[in-house]
């Protein structure tokens, strides 16, 4: 990853740190921005906005690979305190909580109207509850699904947001190059994750292109994970 965004943002200094514990329950990585607020990101020279990267990764005990149990990517402006967005994973997601989620922090009197005649119902409820205690709802409330576990935008994709609709400054030779690599890596990652998620869709469509295979013998054929495959 640090190599990467070296070759992506012209800054020098990517500002991550990455540390590693062995704990009872397995290895245990996290990975984070070193300078307060997140890494600064210039548009023609002058520092706008910060990135601040946060993720927690753990061996797997299922695929014997590194997985991601939580994640945060947020964007603010220099020296702000309050995030412009977030774009969250969260691995043990609460039912009622998408697992990948975007969520805007900006004011939208339309969004926080609707928040404030929610239905009693799942997250509507606690709308309604913090409105009672006098705590307005707020955009910034609501988290828009991205994708799941699997399909969910990755660090690259942020980094090509920022450079296409704010106009932040990149490595105009290798930015581009660097980013698609990125992109790419991430979702062989994710389609082989997803593959373990739910074997038999992926042997239909591998049969419908013209594969042929069979299952090993004295392999028990896996069936979908449905936790992964429905979750939010």
């Amino acid at each position: 990853m640090m190599e990467r965004l070296a070759l992506i943002v012209p800054t020098g200094d990517i500002g991550l740190e990455c540390e590693a514990v062995k704990r009872s329950d397995g290895l245990r990585m996290t990975i984070a921005t070193a300078v307060q607020g997140g890494l600064v990101l210039t548009i023609d020279g002058d520092p706008r906005l910060q990135l601040e990267v946060d993720q927690y990764l753990f061996v797997s005990p299922d695929s014997g690979n590194v997985a991601t149990e939580r994640s945060s990517f947020l964007v603010r402006v220099v020296d702000e305190p309050r995030p412009m967005f977030t774009l969250d994973y969260v691995r043990g997601a609460r039912a009622n909580t998408p697992a990948a989620h975007y969520n805007f922090h900006f004011e939208h009197d339309e969004v926080v109207q609707e928040l404030l005649l929610a239905g009693s119902r799942r997250r509507g409820k606690l709308h309604k509850k913090n409105a009672m205690k006098g705590k307005s709802p707020k955009l910034g409330d609501l988290h828009f699904p991205v994708g799941g576990h699997r399909f969910r935008p990755c660090l690259e994709d942020v980094l090509e947001l920022l450079w296409s609709e704010f106009g932040i400054d990149v490595r105009s030779e290798t930015a581009q190059d660097a980013i698609s690599a990125g992109r790419a890596e991430w979702r062989q990652f994710q389609l082989k994750a997803a593959v373990a998620d739910d074997p038999m869709s992926a042997i239909e469509e591998l049969e419908r292109l013209g594969f042929t295979g069979s299952w090993s013998e004295g392999v028990v054929p896996r069936t979908a994970r449905i936790d992964r495959v429905t979750a939010m």
